[in-house]
């Protein structure tokens, strides 16, 4: 299968673009991203695409992929305000779900949101993720796979610090005990993988089934 990876050079992105490409039923992984990768394989293709509210110019790539894979997104804490996060994740997020919808209508999508993501909390970005899961669920239906993991842990490490990984990390040890609450960024892509190679996965996925699916890929074998 060929899949699509949007949000490539961040936490799960990355992630999801290193489990990919070593899967060896993903045939192609194209990430779109502004800027290039640091992986180099036989298997990747970086498209660099900047304005990421247009997304027809990648229609002849999208009609050619199985599934997007989207890890596209900013943390609250690292946007300037509520319209720049309300732009990231959701609006170039549907930009490119609506070009792939037309492409290719076979194709599946996996949407990494966040835990808490409610239409009626009183939080904006809660709020605004949960905007984005609906709008996407419109587009998709059934193919569509979403993802709420809680705390992400930088398996590979993160591009800039996070003040929330010093505080998570002296509960590091008792993660088996808190399920709940974290994952980490490769279980995360694991998960996604999972998915979007036919995997059974709830959506939308809580972190307890996200690391259930990621079990079950681990055992499946790449």
């Amino acid at each position: 299968m060929r899949v699509l990876v949007l949000g490539p050079t961040g936490v799960v992105g990355d992630a999801i673009v290193r489990e990919a490409l070593a899967d060896r039923r993903v045939e192609a992984v194209i990430a779109v991203s502004r800027r290039p990768l640091t992986h180099a394989h036989e298997k990747l293709q970086t498209v660099i695409h900047e304005d990421f509210s247009d997304f027809q110019p990648l229609a002849p790539v999208l009609a050619n992929i199985d599934a997007v894979l989207c890890a596209l997104g900013v943390s609250w804490y690292q946007a300037k305000n509520e319209a720049q996060y309300r732009t990231i994740t959701h609006d170039y997020v549907l930009a490119c779900a609506r070009a792939a919808s037309v492409a290719n209508p076979a194709a599946r999508f996996c949407f990494v949101s966040g835990q808490g993501a409610s239409a009626t909390s009183a939080q904006a970005w809660a709020r605004i993720k949960a905007e984005t899961e609906r709008d996407l669920q419109a587009m998709f239906g059934s193919r569509l796979i979403v993802f709420r993991p809680g705390y992400i842990h930088p398996v590979y490490g993160r591009e800039r610090p996070y003040w929330g990984d010093a505080v998570m990390r002296p509960l590091m040890p008792f993660r088996s005990f808190l399920k709940g609450l974290m994952t980490d960024s490769r279980q995360v892509a694991q998960a996604v993988l999972y998915a979007a190679t036919g995997g059974s996965v709830p959506s939308p996925a809580d972190n307890r089934a996200i690391i259930a699916a990621a079990t079950a890929y681990a055992n499946r074998g790449g």
